[in-house]
């Protein structure tokens, strides 16, 4: 199991086009390419973003000025987000796609490959120091 690092971060929008752009405070951001499940509220929800219509992802929009609680990748490449009212969401890895993946500042990139492997890029130090 990973820690992506998103604890204690604000969802501050999403965007979808195709995939599900989720921008998080202090230059996070999580990309969703393939289907998921959001739990909420004692719902099921099952999304596919690049198929679903906009207005079906209502639910994904209504997380937005909540604080992440939990990210991880497991070691099959599945995303797991939950957020500071129970709601969760969860990301399979793709067999043929990208299914994810989870950016923060300086470069710091961890993405699902096809099959599941995890793709890690780490942040970079700024070499001046600031």
């Amino acid at each position: 199991m990973m820690d992506l690092g998103l604890n204690g971060k604000k969802l501050q929008s999403v965007l979808i086009e195709n995939s599900i752009v989720m921008q998080l405070s202090d230059e996070n951001f999580a990309l969703i390419a393939s289907p998921l499940v959001l739990s909420r509220n004692g719902e099921v929800f099952t999304f596919t973003p690049d198929e679903d219509p906009e207005e079906t992802l209502a639910p994904i929009r209504q997380l937005v000025g909540l604080n992440v609680v939990e990210s991880t990748a497991d070691d099959s490449g599945a995303l797991r987000m939950a957020f500071e009212d129970g709601s969760l969401i969860q990301v399979p890895a793709d067999d043929a796609y990208e299914a994810w993946n989870v950016s923060g500042p300086r470069g710091a990139l961890v993405v699902s490959m096809p099959g599941g492997e995890l793709a890690i890029w780490s942040a970079q130090t700024d070499p001046d120091g600031a």
